[in-house]
């Protein structure tokens, strides 16, 4: 029998392709097999304001990834580490995805929430972006990674596939803000896809080409082993 470690089961298109896409549940890898060699999970920076008042933003006006990059100061997961009394990355995810109510109740920690809370209650840390897309403190890096690499255009598009695929040029996606949900290469050598209840990116491609954006930015993350699930604070990753 499956488990289900969602708070609500949705379930992936068989029409959509994966190079495309990314799994609700599951095994990453084994749901990548067929496209990709390697998964890297990009995880997604906490931040606090430096020049602005965030009290003057609302939902309607919130920041622009501009003002994200120019005006926040990005913490890393295992800064957060040395701020609370969690132990590992697994129970920093298991806390955000309680916070949202992106888990199943039976499998949701109180305790690890509320050392996550505290950060914002005593230090005005925010959590990481959980808006179904990369982070803004890593998407001109990824972008300007893959550049460097040689692409020029990606396809960016929804999870479902409900729309068409957009091709635009990467020096454009640099300067607004028009990812989607999954945006892939041309060549369907590439993909990151950020999953609606994480707070992380899937980067998939060769480990080829993971190894040379890593090594023009080294981003806080971890390669998916043939054992790391969508909900992989759950499990040994």
């Amino acid at each position: 029998m499956i488990q289900s470690y969602a708070s609500n089961k949705e379930d992936s298109s068989s029409q959509v392709p994966t190079y495309a896409s990314y799994p609700y549940d599951g095994r990453i890898l084994e749901y990548y097999q067929e496209s990709f060699e390697a998964v890297y999970i990009l995880l997604h920076p906490f931040y606090k304001a430096a020049t602005l008042d965030l009290g003057h933003y609302n939902s309607e006006t919130w920041l622009n990834k501009h003002d994200f990059i120019n005006c926040c100061d990005s913490i890393t997961w295992h800064e957060i580490l040395s701020l609370t009394g969690l132990d590992s990355i697994s129970q920093i995810d298991v806390a955000l995805r309680t916070m949202i109510g992106g888990i199943n109740t039976r499998f949701q920690n109180k305790y690890w929430e509320q050392e996550i809370l505290k950060l914002y209650e005593e230090q005005n840390i925010i959590n990481p972006c959980d808006d179904g897309y990369v982070s803004p403190f890593l998407e001109n890096q990824l972008l300007g990674s893959l550049q460097e690499i040689g692409y020029e255009f990606l396809l960016t598009v929804d999870e479902h596939g409900v729309n068409e695929p957009k091709k635009m040029k990467i020096d454009y996606l640099i300067e607004n803000d028009r990812l989607d949900s999954c945006n892939y290469t041309e060549d369907q050598q590439l993909l990151f896809a950020t999953h609606w209840d994480s707070h992380c990116t899937f980067l998939s491609s060769s480990k080829k080409i993971m190894d040379q954006i890593l090594e023009i930015h080294s981003f806080e993350g971890f390669f998916c082993t043939p054992k790391t699930e969508v909900y992989w604070g759950l499990h040994d990753i």
